[in-house]
């Protein structure tokens, strides 16, 4: 039972880690996603993938609103921001009741996601069927003086721990945080972002993060859970009726530049340019949670520079994360090109963690766009030998344009 601040602020920051977590491996499915006829399907089966795509981000975009939703409720109750965590792939049991690994869309990844947001007393979906050994194996399991040890099966089960420690702290002691530090942006996106003032309002952001995820037993229409159940379906389907149908690149599972001390063994990259492209989104993967930290752990900005770090991120992940992923879903993960593609690993290299001062945040995340920026163009000309590279003109100007925006905020002050 959650009964005193430090184990409410354990339990969201897990919620934290979590949500990031599953967002990332939502986005990780939805970049793999075959684009073109030439990747070997038909118009139809293109139409297809496409809107299957779109429903996988609509669903990470939600997830987004909820890592900043568990963001407001650490910071009104004298909490710190999450947005570390953990290095993928992580065996159930270490870190989660789950396995948490990338994988390319298939019935695999997408037997993981339902099981993900599987509403208690849902039986478990069918396990998945005839894997293509390029498709790995997406195993799944459930876990079945200090602050109590925080255990649940599933999501939804977190969120009520986390419910209940909301309504057994006494209110009048528990909201010490000020307001101002709070994520008040629908960033574009119009979802539903809350403002966390009370045990009322705490109590609404965590209802909608468990309805938009599992529904509620009546209503399950529209939930994560039901449209990863009805995708799955559809994808199943067309492989039935076409064996040969493949919706995603073979990307292998976890790509990863380098072995982590805080995760288990991916899939090594060994074709040197395209880990120095893996490596390239790392950073810039990175340099916008260094960003999103800096946004939620005030230090003193301005409205117009939280303004400022909001839009660069927004940019940041529409204009260089996402393009950056689809490169990485073309290139050969080893110099032979037997073995598949990349893809981005969202692996985070250091501690993410920022100096109190404003200034110093700034010159940190300004070394860090010149470093990017400078990548990106000794990477572009080798579009030669790789025609997905031709892009990264592009995208180290969108670096450039991030930065100098940024600058042209923050020198002011």
């Amino acid at each position: 039972m959650i009964d005193t601040r430090e184990e409410l602020i354990n339990a969201l920051s897990e919620a934290a880690e979590l949500e990031h977590g599953l967002l990332v491996q939502y986005l990780f499915a939805a970049f793999s996603c075959k684009r073109r006829i030439d990747e070997g399907i038909t118009p139809v089966q293109q139409a297809m993938i496409v809107d299957w795509e779109r429903d996988i981000l609509q669903v990470a975009h939600q997830e987004m609103y909820h890592l900043a939703s568990v963001c407001n409720l650490l910071s009104a109750i004298g909490g710190a921001a999450q947005l570390a965590r953990p290095n993928f792939p992580q065996p159930m049991g270490a870190y989660y009741p789950f396995d948490f690994q990338l994988e390319r869309l298939n019935d695999s990844s997408l037997y993981r996601f339902i099981v993900f947001e599987l509403p208690e007393g849902e039986p478990p979906p069918p396990e998945p069927e005839d894997l293509d050994p390029e498709d790995g194996e997406g195993v799944m399991g459930v876990l079945g003086v200090a602050p109590d040890p925080l255990v649940y099966n599933h999501v939804g089960e977190l969120y009520a721990r986390i419910k209940e420690g909301f309504e057994n702290i006494p209110e009048a002691k528990l909201f010490i945080g000020p307001r101002p530090y709070q994520d008040v942006e629908d960033w574009g996106l119009r979802l539903r972002l809350h403002v966390v003032r009370d045990r009322a309002t705490a109590l609404r952001a965590i209802n909608d993060i468990v309805l938009e995820g599992e529904g509620s037993p009546n209503a399950r229409e529209g939930s994560h859970y039901d449209r990863f159940l009805k995708l799955r379906q559809a994808l199943r389907d067309e492989r039935h009726a076409d064996p040969r149908f493949r919706a995603s690149r073979p990307v292998v599972l976890t790509p990863q530049t380098r072995r982590h001390r805080d995760a288990g063994s991916g899939t090594l990259i060994e074709h040197p340019v395209t880990r120095d492209v893996a490596e390239l989104f790392n950073d810039v993967y990175s340099t916008m949670l260094l960003m999103l930290t800096q946004y939620y752990g005030y230090g003193g900005e301005t409205v117009a520079q939280r303004v400022a770090l909001r839009d660069g991120c927004r940019r940041l992940m529409s204009a260089v994360v996402r393009p950056l992923a689809e490169i990485l879903t073309e290139m050969p993960v080893a110099a032979e090109g037997a073995l598949g593609n990349a893809g981005p690993g969202f692996e985070i290299y250091s501690g993410l963690s920022l100096a109190p001062d404003k200034a110093n945040r700034w010159v940190f995340l300004e070394e860090r766009f010149t470093r990017e920026v400078e990548e990106a163009r000794r990477l572009a000309p080798q579009g030669a030998g790789h025609p997905p590279l031709v892009r990264l003109e592009r995208l180290a100007d969108a670096l450039q344009g991030t930065a100098a925006n940024l600058a042209a905020v923050f020198m002011q002050q």
